[in-house]
């Protein structure tokens, strides 16, 4: 297994398989098969990570188009995403947000340097499996691609995807892209938020990303805060959280909706100028004009 990849055994049959200060996928395992939820970036063999853990046949759920869920598809044989994203997934991202993202690579390792010497020094704060590490050896960024899937399986609200002895509930969950979806677990009382609930910034900048959407599906959530335990994100060195955040980032985006959030300049992972709305433990990125409703 590549030393890229993270892997940690959260509870009984499901694991992170991380990439460090990237993307976080997870693998849930039942007794029939195992679902994996995003599959990376493609730097390295996700799917050799997957095999060391279970032997079941697999199927990839995307949470949504962006590269860095969609990676490793081709790994696969089976994949599925929201309906809305089937077409996106088959067309790869803009040409200039990988030369762009390495960039920012870049610059966040030699923070990242900083950051862990102190943590070292003082707190040991940093798990282990979010421990951010340089790019794998041998890879080159000048031939790093990702390679368009084509699914299989077309999702839709509600759904119910069953692993034998574990059921998967789909929740469609648009505003960072109109596919975004979670996977609730009502048996281990998990929600696996995908790009929906984040813990760091959370993306509302793109062109089809929607802050009213975003309103609407995290008070969506809402209603599942009394029947989780624990939130799985796909950002964010600090993946697990607790259901309250929820709420929280829905009050946050109804204040940015209304115009009444304070926004600051900065700019997102692909250095394109953005606004930031700062609040405790995440924040909210919008783009430099901000529309809340698509034309």
């Amino acid at each position: 297994m590549s030393n890229w990849f993270a892997v940690q055994r959260l509870r009984e049959g499901v694991y992170l398989i991380g990439e460090p200060m990237h993307v976080n996928s997870y693998l849930i395992v039942g007794s029939e098969r195992a679902i994996l939820l995003d599959t990376g970036m493609g730097i390295s063999d996700i799917r050799s990570a997957v095999d060391q853990i279970t032997p079941l046949p697999v199927l990839v759920v995307n949470s949504h188009y962006h590269f860095d869920h969609v990676g490793g598809n081709h790994l696969f044989d089976d994949i599925a995403i929201h309906e809305q994203g089937a077409e996106r997934l088959q067309i790869g991202p803009p040409p200039f947000w990988i030369p762009r993202y390495l960039a920012m690579v870049e610059e966040l390792l030699a923070k990242y340097s900083v950051f862990r010497d102190i943590d070292q020094d003082w707190f040991q704060v940093i798990a282990p499996e979010m421990q951010m590490r340089p790019l794998p050896s041998g890879f080159d960024g000048s031939t790093w691609r990702t390679i368009t899937s084509v699914p299989t399986k077309l999702l839709r609200d509600g759904d119910e995807l069953d692993l034998g002895g574990r059921v998967l509930k789909v929740l469609h969950t648009p505003g960072h892209t109109p596919d975004c979806i979670c996977l609730f677990d009502a048996q281990s009382r998990l929600l696996f938020t995908g790009d929906t609930i984040d813990t760091g910034p959370i993306y509302a900048q793109f062109e089809d990303s929607n802050v009213d959407e975003f309103v609407a599906s995290t008070e969506k959530l809402m209603a599942y805060s009394d029947m989780v335990d624990v939130l799985l994100s796909a950002h964010g060195a600090r993946y697990q959280s607790y259901p309250e955040l929820i709420s929280r980032v829905h009050a946050a985006f109804v204040l940015v909706s209304a115009g009444q959030a304070t926004l600051f300049d900065t700019q997102d992972c692909f250095g394109t100028a953005a606004k930031e709305a700062r609040f405790n433990d995440f924040s909210i990125i919008v783009r430099s004009a901000l529309r809340t409703t698509r034309a």
